[in-house]
């Protein structure tokens, strides 16, 4: 099953949570074989717990685990995005736009 890390941007806001659901639950209607991966959820609750850089460390480890990048709109204005997309870079995992 192919692993994709869904990058959204964040801010520790509840509103942005809800638009990653929104959008994974429509991109699992199309791929129900692809895993969706979402750090808003699997680290999002402790978002203000641990330092920035931190907290991207996380994700980032989470990201290493997965095939594809997908990147949401509006994840130019977000530095979490950028530093997942230059990540996935450099580690060689593809990315798309959605």
């Amino acid at each position: 099953m192919k692993k994709v890390y869904i990058a959204h941007p964040y801010s520790g806001k509840r509103r942005n949570k809800k638009k990653v659901e929104k959008i994974i639950l429509k991109l699992l209607k199309e791929n129900p074989d692809t895993l969706y991966v979402s750090p808003i959820h699997a680290t999002g609750f402790y978002y203000f717990e641990l330092s920035y850089g931190e907290g991207m460390k996380h994700c980032f480890e989470l990201l290493s685990l997965c095939d594809e990048l997908w990147l949401c709109k509006g994840w130019e204005k977000s530095k979490g995005c950028r530093l997942e997309k230059e990540f996935a870079k450099s580690i060689g995992v593809p990315i798309k736009y959605l």
